[in-house]
């Protein structure tokens, strides 16, 4: 017996292994969700496949066809479960939208999502909202619910300080409680200014980002300064024939809903030399398998080096070699 079935951005492929399994129940469809929904977002988009079973085809084999993955005449919609208005999402092609499907196992045409404007939700920050997926095929609707989060709202560094990274000198990250976040990743961008013979010595503007923290479950974040300095060197290629100027670091946390965090630590509870071969069962669906969660972010802009941290950027072992000046 073998079922598959893909979300999002990630595809899982799940295969029993008890060969002597007897399949004697009717065929049944297994509706898989994977959505999040954001205030910060410009468009909500959800996917919402079906898994299936059978026990004389390979699942490889029925991934690459469309209609094994996709509800040919569901209706998906949110509720603001204070108010019970209900907004109906349109099915989309996600190629056509910018968000085309990897190549692998799943078939990549069409790629259907469930879009609708944020604009016109208008999704209120503490609100309960309900996910809603219509069938249509006499069978019940799923459904799940989560709270929409506001933006964090960062507390250390204070907006546009001179940030100071010392070796062996803890650097503190934090931010404001948030009751209905589960999980946060802090992350950073370094701006820049570059020439070379490449830009025709005309100093071009650059940016690199990498995640400082991720999954963290309190609000605050503690590291050793010179993991800055370690960063900077990992995420910009030394080159001779380049010079830099420092212009800002931008700070970005992101906040997950609770479910997102009961989701992970499910799946890392089945991780690692103790795990088994079955997937998590963690789901917030009323029937099926998925997620449906909200989250937020805040980008904190425009922070500076204090003269010491510069001079490190410039002169220190780890990053003299990327020519700051």
């Amino acid at each position: 017996m073998k079922w598959i079935f893909g979300l999002l951005s990630i595809g899982f492929l799940f295969t029993a292994c008890d060969n002597e399994l007897v399949v004697t129940d009717k065929w049944k469809d297994i509706p898989i969700v994977w959505g999040f929904v954001s205030k910060a977002d410009t468009a909500i988009y959800i996917r919402v496949e079906k898994a299936y079973l059978d026990p004389t085809t390979s699942a490889l084999d029925i991934a690459r066809i469309p209609d094994s993955l996709y509800y040919e005449d569901a209706v998906v919609k949110l509720r603001r479960v204070s108010t019970n208005q209900e907004y109906t999402l349109h099915r989309v092609d996600g190629t056509n939208e910018g968000y085309p499907r990897e190549d692998g196992v799943f078939a990549e045409v069409p790629n259907y999502l469930y879009k609708i404007k944020e604009n016109q939700v208008n999704l209120m920050v503490g609100e309960k909202y309900e996910f809603i997926l219509d069938r249509n095929d006499q069978t019940d609707e799923v459904t799940a619910e989560t709270i929409i989060l506001p933006k964090p709202v960062i507390r250390v560094p204070s907006l546009g300080a001179s940030l100071n990274f010392k070796t062996n000198v803890t650097f503190t990250f934090m931010w404001n409680e948030m009751d209905d976040a589960g999980l946060f990743d802090i992350q950073m961008r370094f701006n820049y200014l570059e020439k070379s013979p490449a830009t025709s010595n005309i100093y071009v503007a650059k940016s690199v980002k990498w995640t400082i923290a991720h999954s963290l479950l309190d609000n605050d974040y503690k590291m050793d300064g010179v993991e800055f300095y370690n960063s900077v060197a990992a995420n910009i290629d030394v080159d001779p024939t380049a010079t830099r100027l420092f212009e800002s670091i931008d700070i970005i946390i992101w906040c997950g809903g609770k479910e997102l965090k009961d989701y992970i630590q499910v799946a890392l509870a089945n991780d690692g030399i103790t795990s088994t071969q079955d997937f998590p069962e963690y789901t917030n669906l009323s029937e099926g398998k998925g997620l449906f969660t909200s989250r937020n972010f805040s980008d904190n802009m425009d922070y500076s080096l204090n003269s010491q941290s510069l001079d490190s950027l410039k002169n220190g072992s780890i990053t003299e070699d990327l020519n700051f000046q």
